[in-house]
């Protein structure tokens, strides 16, 4: 059984808390009132601490020992003092959870020692406040603490950000004390954020509203604000739960009124004064989507969705605020204030995907190792630096034993020596491990174990980047992103239906370094999709259907082959050049040789990681096709300082084949295309 995973999302006034067993997830609810919504309370009695809702109850009689939300204390780097007890956000913070842990063992029926945090997205990479959370988790018991950014988690949504295709781009406004809005691009578990801003736009608007209340109320509140002890604190924070619950009620209603204890007076709030005392904030937030889109190099253009997330989401003009100005739809769940927890604990559901496999042995090295005389020895010194070679038999270190005694180290066959493991007058044993590399010789009689063979009815690309297998229907019905070593699929792009039937689709790299699907259907409309994004490019039509389709990557053109009828011994063909950034025709010709005068067109990437020749990134192997007399094509292995042949492969039958390295070199690729179908093998090496 999958291990249990706590979501906790801690907020600075109210915190959402969800468990994630295996491929399932719920929100849990607060022991108190039942609600999915906890209060972020602490409150310290002569027990000792006490939580949420029964902390909201004794904030009544020791408003004083009260903390309206730890994390506060976390975000301010500082201090707090509870009835002269100085406390850090941490230790608040990590007592919180402790009681948060408790309830979900007595919901779940056994402990939890795993959680993922939710953090502001401001909280970046080094950021100090990482560590305190981190820490509070631990001290809290449990086992595992993950962070995931709270923007990150509202993009991964379900009820708003389902169905999204990967790479794309999602703005993300969480709206609670702090405001945020942020870029993120989703791409399941490794959705990452890319740019954001922060303000404290929703504690300033909560300000205006209590001066507000004050100002209305100046004849009445003020003297219950100003009264000695703790009567003065208890009006206070009656006073903010006031306005706070008066600002929600209005995202259902027109206007509300309401007493803020049963002997006082009425005080009445409407939507339009709410939206008097939200413009600066909302201003903010107009001003910041453009901000964060620019840090990142985006536009609006570029984006897949817009999501509204956090308590903040409930005001009536924040919506109509984003969408004036992005121009794009906006996504907002029911509950905007749970958004968050769920998208964490979707992420959270994906955690075995992030296990890390232990290295495979390589086939181009082998460990050499030497059981130390007496358990224990010096290394005096290495006869063989790093990256020289030596023959079997070579003494290849001196270790001093500890009677003083100096052993040679001999080496038991021919190799080079890769690394030193351990330095000169370094004490080693039982055992020193080098890392040595097989001699070519070596390698052509063991050949590299074959790790993967994929299949496609369709065609492979492998990213320039050489980091990823991009798999293409051949109807272009689909993309697939997979990991080079694992195949492990790790994103798909299903462009939107047209209506006609699918008839051939493939991958280009664009310009500008983007992957493309070019496809095409029965109907002789042509479509360019930006995979990454989700977004269609352009489209057009060319009514003379195709034969043969090509695409110049560097000028980004296509050109449409249509096969003429034969004049004599030759059949003339008419080609069409289009513009694949606007859809425009650029030119018609009819010309047998066009094809071989204009050789940057291609039916297949050219600037992709596959060639018919590549050396390995460390330079010690190249591999090459070549075409055999058969018609099959071979892929030939060759030791680039000795040029001995180490490895080859034969595939038949094949019409067309390529071969690649990995960027980290640990992998071997070919490529071989058949009538009706690809495959992909994959060597460690």
């Amino acid at each position: 059984m999958a291990e249990p995973i706590l979501v906790v999302d801690v907020g600075t006034s109210a915190t959402r808390v969800a468990l994630v067993v295996g491929d399932q997830s719920g929100l849990l609810r607060e022991p108190g009132t039942g609600s999915l919504v906890w209060p972020s309370s602490v409150c310290l009695d002569d027990t000792g601490y006490v939580f949420g809702t029964v902390a909201e109850r004794r904030k009544r009689a020791i408003p004083r020992r009260y903390i309206d939300g730890p994390r506060r204390a976390v975000d301010a780097q500082a201090s707090m003092w509870l009835e002269g007890r100085e406390i850090t956000g941490g230790e608040a913070l990590s007592a919180y959870l402790a009681a948060v842990r408790g309830e979900a063992r007595q919901q779940y029926g056994a402990n939890v020692d795993r959680v993922t945090l939710t953090t502001p997205a401001s909280y970046l990479a080094g950021d100090p406040r990482r560590d305190v959370l981190s820490a509070a988790g631990e001290a809290a018991g449990f086992s595992d603490v993950e962070l995931v950014s709270s923007a990150v988690a509202a993009a991964l949504d379900p009820e708003t950000g389902g169905g999204l295709p990967g790479g794309t781009l999602v703005l993300a406004c969480v709206l609670g004390a702090t405001w945020t809005v942020a870029l993120v691009q989703v791409r399941g578990n490794y959705t990452a954020q890319l740019a954001q801003e922060t303000s404290a736009a929703g504690h300033d608007l909560d300000a205006l509203l209590i001066n507000d209340l004050r100002s209305e109320g100046r004849t009445w509140l003020e003297p219950l604000l100003a009264a000695p002890g703790d009567a003065g604190l208890r009006a206070y924070y009656e006073a903010i739960d006031f306005v706070r619950r008066l600002k929600h009620q209005l995202a259902d209603t027109e206007e509300v009124t309401d007493h803020l204890t049963p002997i006082t007076p009425p005080y009445r709030l409407t939507r339009e004064w709410l939206a008097a005392f939200a413009e600066p904030a909302l201003r903010w937030l107009a001003t910041s989507c453009h901000t964060v889109l620019a840090a990142a190099g985006a536009t609006p253009a570029d984006l897949g969705a817009v999501v509204l997330a956090g308590g903040g989401a409930r005001l009536p003009m924040a919506e109509p605020t984003l969408r004036a100005t992005l121009g794009h739809p906006v996504r907002r769940a029911t509950e905007p204030e749970l958004a968050v927890a769920r998208g964490a604990a979707r992420w959270s559901v994906g955690a075995p995907s992030r296990a890390v496999q232990a290295d495979r042995p390589s086939w181009r090295i082998e460990p050499v190792a030497w059981d130390i005389p007496g358990g224990r020895g010096e290394l005096v010194r290495w006869l063989v630096a790093e990256g020289q070679p030596y023959t079997a038999g070579a003494v290849v270190a001196h270790v001093r034993a500890p009677d003083d005694r100096v052993f040679d180290l001999v080496a038991p066959k021919a190799g080079t020596l890769l690394a030193h493991r351990a330095a000169a007058g370094q004490q080693v044993g039982p055992v020193l491990v080098a890392s040595a590399a097989k001699t070519p010789k070596a390698l052509a009689e063991h050949p590299p174990p074959l790790q993967h063979r994929l299949e496609v009815a369709g065609s492979w690309l492998l990213t320039p980047d050489r980091q990823r297998l991009v798999e293409c229907d051949g109807a272009g019905r689909y993309v697939r992103y997979r990991t080079v070593g694992e195949a492990a699929l790790t994103g798909e792009f299903v462009p939107e239906p047209s209506g006609a039937t699918p008839v051939g689709g493939r991958v280009f790299v664009g310009p500008d370094g983007r992957l493309c699907l070019v496809a095409w259907d029965s109907e002789s409309w042509f479509s360019v999709w930006d995979i990454d994004t989700g977004k269609l490019v352009t489209r057009f039509r060319d009514p003379g259907g195709a034969s043969d389709v090509r695409v110049n990557e560097v000028e980004w053109r296509l050109a449409v082959e249509v096969e003429g009828k034969a004049v004599g011994r030759y059949r003339r063909s008419t080609f069409t050049i289009w513009d694949l950034r606007t859809g425009g025709r650029i030119d018609k010709v009819t010309d047998e040789a066009w094809t071989r005068r204009n050789p940057d067109y291609s039916s297949r990437s050219r600037t992709q990681g596959f060639s018919g020749r590549v050396a390995s990134p460390d330079g010690q192997l190249r591999a090459a096709m070549l075409e055999a007399s058969d018609g099959s094509w071979v892929l030939l292995v060759h030791d680039i300082a000795t040029e001995q042949e180490v490895f080859r492969a034969r595939e038949t039958p094949s019409r067309r084949a390529l071969a690649g390295f990995s960027a980290d070199g640990r992998h071997l690729l070919a490529s071989w295309e058949s009538e009706g179908r690809s495959l992909v093998d994959v060597w460690h090496v």
